[in-house]
């Protein structure tokens, strides 16, 4: 049976909601009759055997990652210390995963398992799981394939590479070195590619755009009749606004809203669900007091579980979405799109996001920063209310689509026998 092995510090971590693309790596390569080996970080060496292959638990000997007890009670949550955590960073390259992304790379369960392997693949963030794949490929003269979910210099999420000079240097040369000893580059937008290929343009060959995509079931995303007792609109934002990239503020999504039911009579509730932080909470609050006065209410009712919130988002009138990135596609996107619903896309001109939007019936934009037409909201607003409104679901981001890029990647490799270039 052919093998893949994947390297992902965060598969089931306590604590970690999950990397859906990673759980769609292991589902296309075992429909295709690969046997995976999952390397992931936890409190304890183990081995699991599961229905698509071998899970292998590499301890983690700076308790970064920290797994559930045997009755599933979470550990303890690290008490932030900020002077710790900016030493650490200073201190190991590219971030303090690499002590046990290297740790995994020698050790033996994971390289008597990595015997026979077709290639690895390791996905960011953290860039350590990078490093750690990179060596095990070197010591065992795998092909690598190297997922970036983000990107590594371009639009950065560590506040360090925005920072330092220095540091840029230092991790530039690591990442030049890596994606160029790789076999195939994956990244998830075709801004992402833009950017990389512009840096390191002898890259262009081998890098892939792999965008997310729908929920593997789509049957949630249904709209069911709406209780024609509920008064006024329901507009609904899925998810935090502030985080890595901090210039992600509600107000850059709450502002043109406002501006735009001022002109256009209507009422409604404005549900922004997600586990939204103390900053994020008193910026919405300045605006509570004037959508009330135009007949709106905001309303933030904290977390939803995945599988509720995917059953909610088809019941709204409408969804928001706020996206500060110029390379990043939020993953909530690929949930709204299929419930056919009217969004509000708050970007970036051009930026990932703005390139996809423009070409669905259902999204009307704004650009970030810019002073709407009043009229954009309004027509927003009308397609809210209008239930014969034309809708679409690209195909290029369904499953079947996505895995097919993915495969062509792999028999590329495959066929060409790609011989990694510190092996020439």
């Amino acid at each position: 049976m052919k093998k893949a092995l994947i390297f992902a510090p965060f598969w089931r971590q306590a604590g970690h909601v999950g990397n859906n693309r990673v759980d769609r790596f292991v589902r296309w390569l075992a429909a295709d009759g690969y046997h995976v080996v999952m390397i992931r970080a936890g409190s304890a060496d183990e081995i699991r055997e599961e229905s698509w292959g071998t899970e292998i638990t590499v301890r983690d000997p700076m308790g970064l990652y920290r797994d559930a007890s045997p009755t599933g009670v979470q550990p303890p949550a690290r008490k932030p210390n900020k002077l710790r955590r900016a030493l650490s960073y200073w201190l190991f390259n590219p971030d303090p995963g690499v002590v046990w992304a290297r740790a995994a790379a020698r050790h033996p369960s994971v390289l008597e398992a990595a015997s026979g392997a077709a290639f690895i693949l390791s996905s960011n963030p953290p860039e350590s799981a990078h490093v750690g794949a990179w060596r095990l490929s070197r010591r065992l003269g795998l092909p690598h394939i190297v997922d970036m979910r983000d990107g590594w210099l371009d639009e950065p999420l560590k506040p360090l590479l925005r920072t330092s000079a220095f540091r840029r240097r230092r991790e530039g040369r690591l990442e030049a070195r890596i994606l160029r000893e790789a076999s195939a580059i994956l990244v998830t937008s075709d801004v992402w590619q833009e950017l990389l290929c512009k840096r390191l343009p002898e890259l262009a060959n081998k890098v892939t755009v792999l965008t997310n995509g729908y929920p593997p079931s789509m049957t949630e995303l249904v709209r069911t009749e709406k209780n024609q007792q509920d008064a006024g609109l329901v507009l609904v934002h899925a998810g935090r606004f502030l985080g890595s990239r901090l210039t992600q503020s509600p107000d850059l999504l709450l502002q043109p809203l406002l501006d735009g039911v001022k002109h256009k009579a209507s009422q409604g509730t404005i549900k922004l669900i997600g586990p939204l932080s103390a900053e994020e909470l008193e910026i919405i609050e300045r605006f509570v007091v004037p959508f009330a006065n135009q007949d709106w209410l905001i309303e933030c009712p904290g977390s939803l579980p995945r599988h509720e919130l995917l059953k909610l988002l088809p019941q709204a009138d409408g969804l928001l979405l706020l996206s500060a990135s110029y390379a990043a596609i939020p993953s909530k996107l690929f949930e709204y799109i299929p419930t056919g619903r009217p969004i509000l896309v708050v970007t970036e001109r051009n930026s990932a996001t703005w390139r996809i939007c423009e070409r669905l019936p259902q999204a009307t934009l704004v650009e970030t920063r810019v002073q709407p037409n009043n009229l954009t909201v309004q027509m927003y607003l009308n397609a809210v209310s209008n239930t014969g409104l034309m809708t679409a679901c690209p195909d290029e981001f369904a499953e079947e689509h996505l895995s097919g890029i993915m495969r062509c990647v792999i028999n590329e490799i495959s066929d060409s026998q790609v011989v990694p270039d510190f092996l020439v």
